[in-house]
């Protein structure tokens, strides 16, 4: 793995690839900083973007490292990471597979003894995906009735799914579907994307009409939506 030093920011990964495109910096909960370099940009230009994206890099990392201390994110053997209706501590045991047991709120993952960070951090994104597809069914579909009775919006089905690419969607039919990782955002973003999904069952694109109708449910969407930006649909 390469890395460039930043002076106030430390060591960022760097990936480059025939593939990549854009010359990108990222961050993300539990994985640090990394920057996407594509083919032909040098060393002295790939520095050079970082110090100019420097203050962004420190002010989006210090969002990162409260949600990580308010979700356990990131954190391996020992953690304890909230939801918005349990708590999950993660602990290790003689077993020779994963384990649980929920006791109200609290649920204990049990991890094999001696497996490496990776497998850790692989079992414990697995249980809680299904922890939030869990938390999903149970709190949105009243949620998102409640916003169409009120706004006078009409869909045909809502289902969740485990998306990457977006936080929710709306079919031409009005199937609304959103993505199970909703669950990791404050409540007024979550509110925000169900309203911009029911918004689609009138207009199926992002023209001045979508947007003047998400204004008139959400008045304050301009800000949401750059809010929602602090956040990506990976775990």
């Amino acid at each position: 793995m390469e890395f460039v030093d930043v002076e106030g920011v430390g060591k960022v990964k760097v990936r480059r690839g025939a593939h990549i495109r854009f010359l990108t910096v990222r961050v993300a909960a539990g994985k640090g900083v990394w920057v996407t370099v594509p083919r032909g940009v040098s060393k002295r230009q790939l520095r050079d973007f970082l110090v100019e994206k420097r203050d962004w890099i420190l002010q989006t990392g210090e969002q990162m490292k409260q949600y990580e201390r308010e979700t356990g994110l990131g954190i391996k053997i020992g953690a304890e990471i909230k939801t918005k209706l349990h708590v999950l501590k993660i602990a290790e045991s003689e077993g020779e597979k994963p384990a649980y047991r929920i006791e109200g709120k609290y649920i204990t993952l049990w991890v094999p003894r001696g497996i490496n960070l990776s497998g850790v951090e692989e079992i414990v994104k697995k249980f809680v995906l299904e922890i939030y597809r869990l938390e999903c069914r149970r709190l949105l579909p009243e949620r998102v009735r409640l916003f169409a009775e009120k706004y006078g919006f009409t869909y045909t089905r809502l289902s969740f799914r485990n998306n990457v690419s977006n936080w929710g969607s709306c079919s031409q039919d009005d199937h609304i579907c959103l993505n199970i990782k909703l669950m990791k955002l404050p409540d007024e973003l979550i509110d925000y994307v169900i309203l911009h999904e029911l918004c689609h069952t009138l207009e199926k694109n992002h023209s001045a009409a979508f947007w003047a109708l998400v204004k008139k449910v959400c008045p304050d969407y301009a800000a949401y939506r750059k809010a929602l930006r602090a956040y990506n649909t990976r775990l």
